[in-house]
């Protein structure tokens, strides 16, 4: 059975190759490579790598029931890719065509930072510094607890000035690679004191902004796609910082750069990233029940003060550190709902791509790469977290498509009433 569905998968794959041609930022083809990798990533740590990290002993399963979670997981994929192929089968000719082209080259824009503008990013990383300093204090370097109590007004500064910073670096860095890397390094090195998923967010900006000032090249594409693996890989080292001891910028890189462990720490990581979905899965299958209402939580896109979330948060985790994943509480309501869930993320995902490819079309490469930075944080989220936290980036991709829409369409307006005021 396992080797029908492999060839099932690999006939889907060769049809999505014809009708979605690939290109760097390609949100479907994003969420199969990485399906891809988890899984053989997976089935390779079961059978090959030892001692087992074995965290909070999920990996403590039987080998007919890991095979059992992986059909299950290679099923999802089918489903996902038979969704992206409905949706393509039924636009229209105009939306096939969007599909059938490459959009790598509109990645790129020419621009050049003068070097003297370096001076000014210098300034940016030691004015947020201060301000880091000033809002928390000596907290930001150590402190027992994970959260800090202070003003969400100056977080929500600190946080905007640190998108901004990382871009005008990603920027610089062309003309000033040495520098324009130190500076973002030490603003990164104060800013994941903090241990918000917010720095994330800042590296992949500094991340995307350098690679599109970085220009149409091999070498550039290269250093982009293992600059986003290792950004993933420190997603998840982020995701684990709440289970520590200590907390605070110290603790923090202490746990990054420990010499004699940083081996198992980048290797621990990778299976935080790829591998650790798999067992939470297979554990969240032995514990989850099935519930109609968790589920219709789940994808209320409303805030969680609204719904019922507080209500069942408690029931969806294995411990106070390890949420049921998101693939473990679809399979746990049965096979048609598996097939419902996985089909019409494969659409909504189809249905994300032509607009990514429509806005590229269009040169607006911002709004563009927000979407497939959320889609990313989808997948993410959802092979190895809960299903709420995964599902809300899909909201979160629509939402930004609807303000762009309202804000055109108040444009028009106003560029109509400015005109009907002109003629009078």
């Amino acid at each position: 059975m396992v080797a029908i569905w492999f060839f099932i998968i690999l006939f889907e794959l060769f049809i999505i190759s014809k009708i979605v041609k690939y290109f760097l930022l390609s949100p479907v083809y994003i969420y199969i490579i990485f399906a891809i990798v988890s899984i053989i990533a997976s089935v390779w740590y079961f059978y090959d790598y030892s001692p087992k990290f074995d965290l909070y002993h999920i990996d403590e399963i039987s080998e007919k029931y890991f095979f059992e979670i992986i059909k299950k997981y290679m099923l999802a994929l089918i489903y996902f890719m038979l969704g992206v192929i409905f949706y393509y089968d039924t636009v229209k000719r105009k939306s096939k065509l969007v599909f059938n082209r490459s959009f790598t080259h509109t990645l790129f824009v020419n621009i050049n930072i003068d070097k003297k503008y370096i001076k000014y990013a210098a300034f940016l990383v030691l004015f947020i510094f201060g301000l880091y300093i000033f809002v928390y204090g000596k907290y930001i370097f150590v402190r027992k607890g994970y959260l800090i109590d202070v003003s969400k007004g100056f977080t929500l500064i600190i946080k905007v000035l640190t998108f901004l910073t990382s871009a005008f670096l990603g920027l610089t860095y062309k003309k000033n690679r040495i520098k324009s890397l130190v500076l973002f390094l030490l603003l990164m090195s104060i800013s994941i004191g903090t241990g918000s998923r917010s720095v994330f967010l800042a590296v992949m900006v500094f991340i995307v902004v350098k690679f599109i000032a970085g220009g149409n090249n091999l070498r550039n594409k290269i250093s982009f796609g293992v600059n986003i693996f290792l950004s993933f890989i420190f997603l998840s080292f982020l995701m684990n910082l709440r289970s520590l001891h200590a907390h605070g910028v110290i603790p923090y890189l202490k746990n990054i750069y420990e010499v004699k462990d940083f081996g198992k720490s980048i290797f621990f990581n990778l299976y935080y990233s790829l591998i650790y979905g798999v067992f939470i899965t297979a554990q969240t299958l032995k514990h989850a029940v099935v519930n109609w209402h968790i589920i219709f939580t789940n994808i209320n896109p409303l805030p969680g003060r609204f719904t019922d979330w507080y209500q069942y948060a408690a029931q969806m985790r294995l411990n106070i550190y390890a949420p049921f994943s998101l693939h473990g509480r679809v399979f746990t309501m049965g096979g048609w709902f598996t097939f419902l869930y996985f089909f019409i993320t494969g659409i909504i995902f189809a249905d994300l791509e032509k607009r990514v490819r429509r806005l590229l079309e269009k040169n607006k490469r911002i709004v563009a790469f927000m979407i497939v930075l959320l889609l990313a944080l989808h997948i993410v989220y959802g092979f190895e977290y809960n299903m709420r936290s995964a599902i809300r980036y899909i909201y979160y991709s629509y939402l930004l498509l609807l303000m762009i829409y309202i804000f055109k369409e108040f444009k028009k307006m106003l560029i109509v009433k400015n005109t009907d005021n002109a003629t009078q």
